[in-house]
């Protein structure tokens, strides 16, 4: 029962801020994109509405493919924060099938699974993949797999990886709330 009720504390810690996914930045890329990525990244709740933007974002003749990948990771967020999990791992699945190592994918993914009751292991391995790729938010991949080492009983590593996303985002709640939850001795 303690592993169940951990995994619905650790998912409402990733669902609840724009800030616990891994966007990425297309500014630029024209009106829909733009405004996909803002949602993806908003502290708000999305709307279906956010959805149907991203989806009119990827279907522009003229969109870049660095655009296209980038959309397809932040309608994956908008999906995800809609508890529209299979939608988000197939747009996650779509970018990895473009781009095997793109790390922001690989550490979407890896949190949808684990609130999706995936295996732990798996989304370990899938957030040290992302984390070693250099992703555009870190500490979203160090607190994704500071989620799956308290999952799996890893307080000590947990409590680790919890500290290393406060330290690369400073004043980020989520993840210092988060640490309060360990006692150190």
């Amino acid at each position: 029962m303690k592993v169940k009720e951990l995994a619905l504390t650790g998912v409402a810690l990733l669902l609840p801020a724009g800030a616990a996914a891994s966007t990425i930045t297309v500014l630029g890329a024209g009106p829909a994109a733009t405004a996909c990525y803002k949602a993806a990244d908003s502290d708000g709740v999305p709307r279906t509405e956010d959805l149907a933007t991203c989806d009119q974002a990827l279907m522009q003749p003229d969109l870049r493919y660095s655009h296209q990948i980038a959309t397809l990771v932040n309608r994956g967020i908008v999906r995800f924060r809609l508890n529209q999990f299979d939608g988000a791992k197939a747009d996650f699945d779509a970018v990895l099938a473009r781009q095997p190592g793109q790390p922001d994918a690989l550490i979407n993914k890896a949190i949808v699974s684990l609130a999706s009751g995936g295996e732990i292991e798996s989304a370990v391995s899938m957030l040290d993949r992302g984390l070693a790729g250099s992703p555009q938010r870190p500490w979203v991949g160090y607190y994704g797999r500071a989620v799956a080492h308290e999952l799996a009983g890893r307080d000590a590593q947990a409590y680790r990886d919890y500290k290393k996303a406060a330290e690369l985002k400073p004043g980020w709640r989520v993840a210092r709330t988060a640490m309060a939850r360990f006692s150190r001795s």
